[in-house]
C-alpha cells in the first residue's frame, strides 16, 4: 500500500493545481479482526471538477467506467504469519547472526585485508529513496526535491524512480541541489 501512497503523493507534487480523491476500504471475511484485503480507489480532479484518470502502473490496477482507478491488495507480509481471526501476527524472520570468522593459518597478518560488508538484504534508505528525473526520465541527473528543479522544467515530463534505479541507469545526483 505504501507503494501506491508514495506514487499518489508524487502525482500530487507533479500536479499542484489538481486534487486527489482517495478512498481506502478494508475488506474483512466473516468476523475476523484483521482485513484480508484492502481496496484503494483514486482519481484526480481538475479545477473545473473534471475527473482525471491516474494510472500508477500497478499490476492490480483496474479502471471503472467513471475513470476511478481501483486496486485490491492482499493484506499479507513476507515477514509475518497473520492470524486474521484474532488480530495477531507472528514474526517469521529469524534473527541474522554472523558466525565469528577464524583467521586462516595460510595468511600472514600483514597481508590480511578487511573483507567488505555483505550486501544488505533490503535496500538502504538511499537506494529506495524517490528521485525525480526530467525529460521523461531521459535526463542524466536526478533530483531529491521536485521543487529544486530549474523553473523551466516541464513538470509534466518529470518521472519518479528509486535512487537505485536512477544510478543503475547511469544517472547522477545533480550538483545544483
Amino acid at each position: 500500500m505504501l507503494y501506491y501512497e508514495n506514487r499518489l503523493d508524487n502525482w500530487l507534487a507533479l500536479h499542484p493545481n489538481y486534487w486527489l480523491d482517495y478512498k481506502v476500504t478494508a475488506i474483512y471475511s466473516g468476523y475476523e479482526l484483521l482485513p484480508r484485503q484492502v481496496e484503494l480507489q483514486y482519481v484526480g480532479i481538475d479545477s473545473s471538477g473534471n475527473l482525471l484518470e491516474i494510472k500508477l502502473g500497478g499490476d492490480k490496477e483496474t479502471l471503472d467506467s467513471q475513470g476511478v482507478t481501483h486496486d485490491v491488495l492482499d493484506n499479507q507480509s513476507p515477514n509475518a504469519e497473520i492470524n486474521y481471526a484474532d488480530g495477531t501476527a507472528t514474526n517469521t524472520v529469524t534473527e541474522f547472526t554472523e558466525a565469528p570468522s577464524e583467521p586462516s593459518p595460510e595468511r600472514s597478518p600483514v597481508a590480511e585485508q578487511p573483507s567488505p560488508d555483505p550486501e544488505p538484504a533490503q535496500p538502504t534508505q538511499e537506494e529506495s529513496r524517490t528521485v525525480y528525473v526530467a525529460r521523461h526520465g531521459a535526463a542524466d541527473v536526478y533530483w531529491y526535491d521536485i521543487n529544486s528543479m530549474p523553473s523551466n522544467t516541464n513538470k509534466a515530463n518529470v518521472v519518479t524512480m528509486t535512487e537505485a534505479d536512477a544510478i543503475a541507469q547511469g544517472k547522477r545526483h545533480t550538483t545544483k541541489e
